[in-house]
């Protein structure tokens, strides 16, 4: 009906840039008339499945911060006219990667053209999708194991760079006995804590890291945390807390022990989720743009797959301090 090659209707249907806007324009009409849709498994068939599989691994459905991952990254690949499928999967760092169970969409091959991998990341999980030839893009703050990949495409933020900002904020403060609150075993409080120490060694102050390993739930370890490192021989002026759900323990920790926030302790949180807004005072806290990351991990898979080239590639976000109430100066 618009007169024109079957390639030429695929490349509209598939957003190609090689037509001109008056070929677009009439095909999309005939698109219309006809109420046409593309066929799913015949794309399956042909071997472009256009379906990118996002898995959250180790982590529950409704936590925010990776929420937002996927939301950015539905959002994109709508933009792409590529589809996401979401998974969540659980597995254990010790297990043989061959032996990890994998969802019926990753076993079974022409169902996903690539993986976005987030949550709590093991190592071995890596190497288990590998193994099937599954191009992927990884969300790599949260990648920690014994036997590390030798490289994956991921993308990251400097959380060494944010930990140094937060604390040196800080010290630009006025404050000179500052903790950081986290249990160090995971990867991305590791980052922070390392930029949390190079600060103070720059400002020539002795840190308060405050790094044991406590309750599993993260505003459990605030409360658990906050009324031992009050109670300590070296109380701080100041927390920077590894993540904003460690800080919310911390306020409910402090008042417990009659202390205010800010005038008592001021508190630093990280990722800036839904929670730091409406905390009172309102948390100051590190912005980690986790739609932006969602967005780039589509855009670093579908270069790899348009490619078609194993090329290893880390794309960096940036976080941003975002100041509201929780931080008293003391600076005179």
């Amino acid at each position: 009906m618009a007169k024109v090659g079957v390639a030429t209707v695929s490349r509209v249907i598939n957003g190609s840039d090689l037509i001109s806007p008056q070929t677009r324009q009439l095909v999309q009409a005939v698109i219309r008339r006809l109420k046409y849709r593309p066929h799913a498994m015949a794309r399956r068939i042909l071997g472009h499945s256009q379906m990118i599989c996002f898995v959250l691994a180790n982590r529950p459905f409704l936590h925010s911060f990776h929420a937002g991952i996927l939301q950015g990254a539905e959002s994109c690949a709508r933009e792409l006219k590529e589809q996401v499928v979401f998974v969540r999967m659980q597995c254990e760092e010790q297990t043989p990667p061959d032996q990890i169970p994998l969802p019926p969409m990753l076993e079974e091959k022409g169902w996903a053209e690539g993986v976005i991998l987030t949550g709590a990341v093991f190592a071995n999980l890596i190497s288990r999708l590998e193994a099937l030839d599954l191009p992927m893009a990884v969300f790599g703050n949260n990648v920690y194991g014994k036997k590390m990949p030798s490289g994956f495409n991921q993308v990251r933020y400097d959380g060494l760079r944010a930990g140094f900002e937060a604390t040196e904020y800080l010290v630009n403060r006025g404050h000179r006995k500052i903790a950081f609150l986290a249990d160090s075993r995971f990867p991305w409080f590791l980052e922070v804590q390392q930029g949390y120490l190079r600060a103070l060694r720059a400002a020539r102050l002795s840190p308060l890291p405050f790094t044991r390993k406590g309750p599993e739930g993260f505003p459990e370890y605030g409360r658990w945390a906050g009324q031992l490192v009050m109670k300590s021989k070296h109380v701080p002026t100041a927390v920077l807390a590894g993540n904003d759900e460690i800080a919310f323990g911390l306020y409910q920790s402090f008042r417990r022990l009659n202390m205010k926030v800010p005038d008592d302790v001021s508190v630093i949180g990280f990722d800036d989720r839904e929670i730091a807004a409406v905390m009172e005072p309102p948390l100051t806290t590190v912005r980690v743009p986790s739609e932006e990351i969602g967005r780039c991990c589509v855009k670093l898979l579908l270069e790899r797959l348009n490619s078609g080239v194993r090329n290893i590639r880390t794309h960096w976000v940036e976080t941003e301090l975002v100041e509201r109430e929780s931080v008293r100066s003391l600076a005179s």
